[in-house]
């Protein structure tokens, strides 16, 4: 496994961390009259700002801007006025983060050298919870969202850039696709039981005992999307011998066996289903949900390949040498955490994630670990999941780790959380030396590993990208 990264001795004393420590250090000896809390409610067309000081007298009254060139420069020109006539010293500014309207905001803020933080929705609604303000307006936002800043509970303070902005566009999208496909493919599911319900498999009765038997190994195999295509109906099939679906099989090269020829023909002479001339509807639906599946096909497998190549232009690279992780689940986790300069340790990226176990403990007595917070990134602690899932099954040097969790009664997706926590530190260690994944597997081999992932890059390519590095 990886070399053990040292967490670096904390030079923060704070009890909200070296975020609090930060905070502190720029408030410390001012006069907080002096200093500014700019609360914006970001939207897709109305976007609302006010300005208050750190006791909460409002300076600003809410009101809207436009998110153009004119629109910033009367907000920043507004800001300077109010920072002009109170003598501001400190200008903190927070933006919850809706969708993904905020981030044109934040980056022009920034660019006008504003500190911006960046709020969890969540944040925001259970600040409003506490103050026992149920109802949701825009103004109420802003209320929450200067309190959010007042007491220091923002998350991120910077927008994803250069490659990890890339990787988190293209990952993003390609899940998207990914699950716009499972979307389609009930759909052909559904379309295909009303066609012809035994395409997806038939039930053969030997006395009491039921035995299901299907068509083609792969539902969504080249096989089986040909007959679909071009015969989803079993008057197709009927119209051939078995001479003529061979002679089919040879010619789009489906390499049927014989034994699929004959249990189709069998199928198809036995189905109860309607004729032909009646599904016409849900033939032409098919058709058209079948060429939607082509079309997710090429642009997973256009993304897929614009991942891989960004993804070894990167650190994350290193992570394709751990046995389990693959191309598609190291770009998302590395885009996912961001840039390591932002963390001190690697709890602070399960933080992140939310697969933090809370801790419940009062009264003096032990405490125990309850369920993860959930709080956080869920984009990140799905993967965090998924990375947990995939190493139980294909790493050797964890799956033992996973064993014993299990051993000591621990639920599967509670073991899987768990040993995705221990890849969150094992990465952490890595991407911060700059190391390949170590094992006491004798016939490992990083290289080997990392480029059996490879679908889209050449090796002489892949070899002297490694060498470069």
């Amino acid at each position: 496994m990886g070399r053990k990264y040292k967490k670096p001795k904390s030079t923060s004393n704070h009890i909200r961390g070296k975020k609090g420590s930060q905070f502190r250090a720029e408030l410390r000896g001012i006069d907080l009259e002096k200093v500014l809390i700019v609360s914006i409610d970001a939207a897709k067309f109305y976007q609302k700002v006010m300005v208050c000081n750190y006791f909460g007298d409002v300076l600003l009254e809410p009101m809207f801007f436009g998110v153009n060139k004119k629109g910033i420069s009367s907000l920043h020109e507004k800001l300077q006025k109010i920072k002009a006539k109170v003598e501001a010293k400190r200008i903190f500014v927070g933006i919850e983060a809706t969708g993904h309207y905020y981030e044109d905001i934040v980056r022009e803020l920034e660019a006008l050298k504003y500190v911006v933080t960046i709020i969890n929705a969540a944040t925001t609604y259970e600040e409003r919870a506490g103050a026992l303000n149920w109802s949701k307006t825009d103004d109420l936002d802003l209320d929450a969202i200067a309190q959010v800043i007042i007491q220091n509970k923002g998350t991120e303070n910077k927008l994803p850039q250069g490659k990890y902005q890339e990787l988190l566009t293209l990952t993003r999208a390609r899940r998207n696709e990914v699950r716009k496909r499972s979307r389609v493919k009930v759909e052909i599911r559904t379309l295909m039981d009303k066609i012809w319900r035994e395409f997806q498999g038939h039930v053969l009765v030997n006395g009491n005992t039921p035995t299901k038997v299907e068509l083609f190994s792969d539902f969504w195999g080249k096989s089986s999307l040909f007959f679909m295509k071009h015969f989803p109906h079993p008057e197709d099939i009927l119209s051939m011998d078995e001479e003529g679906i061979r002679a089919l099989s040879v010619k789009h090269n489906l390499k049927l066996r014989d034994s699929t020829i004959r249990n189709l023909l069998y199928v198809a002479r036995e189905s109860l289903c309607k004729p032909k001339e009646t599904v016409r509807p849900e033939l032409l639906l098919l058709k058209m949900a079948l060429q939607n599946i082509e079309y997710l096909n090429e642009n997973i497998k256009v993304l897929e390949k614009e991942i891989e190549k960004v993804l070894l232009e990167t650190d994350g690279r290193l992570l394709l040498s751990i046995p389990g992780i693959g191309v598609i689940t190291a770009a998302e986790f590395y885009s996912e955490v961001g840039d390591l300069s932002n963390f001190e340790h690697a709890g602070q990226i399960i933080k992140k994630a939310g697969t933090n176990p809370i801790v419940i403990q009062s009264g003096g007595l032990q405490g125990f670990h309850g369920k993860i917070s959930k709080q956080g990134n869920k984009n990140l602690r799905f993967i965090v999941y998924t990375i947990g899932k995939s190493l139980a099954q294909h790493n050797k040097d964890l799956r033992s780790y996973y064993n014993k969790l299990r051993d000591r009664g621990k639920h599967q997706r509670k073991a899987y959380i768990a040993l995705g926590n221990k890849f969150i530190r094992i990465a952490f260690s890595m991407l911060k030396n700059r190391i390949v994944y170590e094992t006491k597997d004798e016939s490992y081999e990083y290289l080997k590993m990392m480029k059996e992932k490879l679908r889209h890059t050449k090796m002489k390519d892949f070899y002297q990208l490694i060498s470069a590095a």
